[in-house]
């Protein structure tokens, strides 16, 4: 018997959304939809994705299942309690027994025009490999600065890439990877779920990302986001 190739979406929101002077940038319209809803939507028409898990502050829980009614399509929906750190509301969201499923994806809530074609090579990269995250090539020129920001090296770009989301594993790897971080006390300063596993010995497949994945950080990123959406010209 075929194992199934079924994911449960976590979307992480529990930052404070400090570089967005505008509120909480997730409530920002993006071309008619929120981000949060714009996020949410990428997963629920998926045949593979069977339940989506939203980890946010405790203050922000019912507003986000308000917010959210009727724009699911039929996916159970849960939003419960995050943590201070990022790992801390997608390794809540893994213990919380609302995970049912052989594989999961963790997507930035921030993140509301990922190109399906992004989705579906990390999808296929974790049902193949166990661990996969979308990558896009750095483009720029890296410069390090000093102390006193002068330059001090240009860096060498040559095998650097962006990470992105979603970030797709099998569910029982990333959650025992979880668990021996914290048992072991290494999970401070973890950034993204990949780390995760590369920290616990695990290997993880890079995919294909794109230039269009835009995580909303600032008020011009929701400005292009809203462009691309509405399919004009982006402006600043």
């Amino acid at each position: 018997m075929a194992e199934s190739r079924e994911f449960t979406v976590i979307l992480p929101a529990a930052g404070n959304s400090t570089r967005f002077a505008a509120g909480d940038k997730l409530l920002v319209d993006v071309g008619g939809l929120t981000v949060l809803q714009r996020a949410v939507a990428l997963f629920t028409r998926r045949a593979d994705v069977t339940g989506i898990i939203i980890a946010t502050g405790t203050q922000r829980i019912e507003t986000y299942r308000q917010h959210l009614q009727g724009a699911l399509y039929g996916k159970p929906l849960h939003v419960l309690a995050g943590g201070s750190e990022r790992w801390e509301s997608v390794y809540k969201a893994l213990s919380s027994g609302k995970v049912q499923t052989p594989f999961v994806a963790v997507h930035d809530a921030a993140r509301p025009i990922t190109p399906t074609e992004v989705i579906d090579a990390a999808f296929e990269g974790a049902v193949l490999h166990g661990a996969a995250l979308p990558v896009l090539a750095e483009p720029a020129t890296l410069k390090r600065l000093g102390t006193d920001q002068m330059v001090v090296q240009t860096v060498d770009r040559a095998g650097l890439f962006q990470a992105q989301t979603p970030q797709c594993f099998r569910t029982e790897l990333l959650l025992q990877s979880y668990q021996a971080l914290i048992k072991t006390n290494r999970i401070n300063h973890v950034t993204d779920d990949a780390q995760i596993i590369e920290l616990t010995g695990g290997s993880v497949v890079g995919t294909r990302g794109d230039a269009l994945n835009i995580k909303v950080t600032t008020a011009g990123d929701a400005r292009l986001c809203a462009a691309i959406a509405s399919g004009a010209a982006a402006v600043a």
